[in-house]
């Protein structure tokens, strides 16, 4: 009787290691929504790369600028590199965009601080609540922030 109870015992933890290690399968469909607020490197560094490997992983990619990150999408842009030797955030941001990812700048953002719409480099789109709302609600989209 004891080893049946071992053996049984042994099966379901067997049975618990191959359930727990089942992981989802990734749906290239799903999108990802970055909402971006911050003007400090590393931060804005980190989520640019990890929209770069979405991306290359074959995830459509819209970020949402706001706050003080709509520096980033102008064509005076901060110059700060992103680890010790590594692109700027503009750079990482201009380099997603030609990858197809989708920048939305916070209108009311740029008016805020004093940005004139004419220097958003090309490719950015103004927001508005509707084009924002279009991938915020969107249940395709996962969305992250930083």
């Amino acid at each position: 009787m004891r080893t049946l109870k071992t053996v049984y015992f042994g099966v379901m933890l067997v049975m618990l290691c191959v359930v727990t290690n089942v992981q989802a399968a990734e749906d290239k469909s799903m999108g990802l929504f970055v909402n971006l607020s911050t003007s400090e490197t590393a931060t804005a560094g980190h989520a640019m790369h990890f929209a770069s490997n979405m991306l290359e992983r074959g995830h459509p990619v819209a970020i949402f600028l706001n706050h003080q990150a709509v520096a980033y999408a102008t064509t005076n842009a901060p110059e700060e590199v992103f680890g010790d030797s590594g692109p700027t955030v503009a750079a990482m941001l201009a380099d997603l965009m030609k990858g197809r990812a989708k920048v939305i700048v916070c209108r009311l953002c740029i008016k805020m601080q004093g940005i004139a719409p004419e220097t958003l480099v090309e490719g950015a789109m103004l927001g508005n609540p509707e084009l924002v709302a279009e991938y915020l609600f969107d249940p395709s989209y996962q969305v992250i922030s930083w």
